[in-house]
């Protein structure tokens, strides 16, 4: 009998690597070809050094997909469901983010794995509001 499975998308984002499932992305695409406020950044993970790809997350209740920018991505891991680690209670209880669900020991490195649609959420919760365009004087 074989053991359940996890595909996890790889991504860098500053000194950092993190993992994600793959059913979070939509796809994966360059920063430049999309518009500057769909662009997500500054969120919990850390700064970006490279700013070189993004990840659309589609975004929950039919609203516009955003695009989590990243440093690399990094490829797919395939992991065994069982090698899925919840948080260690103290690290749940002082993170300042609900976004990282889990961890996973890959190549002897504990990774991070971040559930992006929240990620996104908080970010975008966080966010000031955008300004409003001039009203059209006659």
């Amino acid at each position: 009998m074989t053991e359940p499975v996890s595909e996890l998308l790889m991504f860098q984002l500053g000194a950092r690597v993190f993992a994600t499932t793959v059913r979070d992305v939509v796809r994966i695409g360059n920063i430049a070809d999309v518009p500057r406020d769909a662009l997500v950044e500054g969120t919990s993970l850390g700064p970006t050094f490279a700013r070189q790809r993004g990840l659309v997350v589609a975004a929950p209740e039919g609203g516009a997909e955003s695009t989590l920018v990243v440093d690399q991505v990094l490829g797919v891991r395939t992991v065994p469901e069982s090698e899925l680690q919840p948080l260690p209670a103290f690290a749940a209880a002082v993170l300042t983010s609900g976004a990282i669900s889990g961890l996973v020991l890959l190549d002897e490195a504990p990774t991070l794995i971040v559930d992006l649609p929240i990620l996104v959420r908080e970010r975008l919760a966080a966010a000031p509001p955008r300004p409003s365009p001039p009203a059209a004087t006659a």
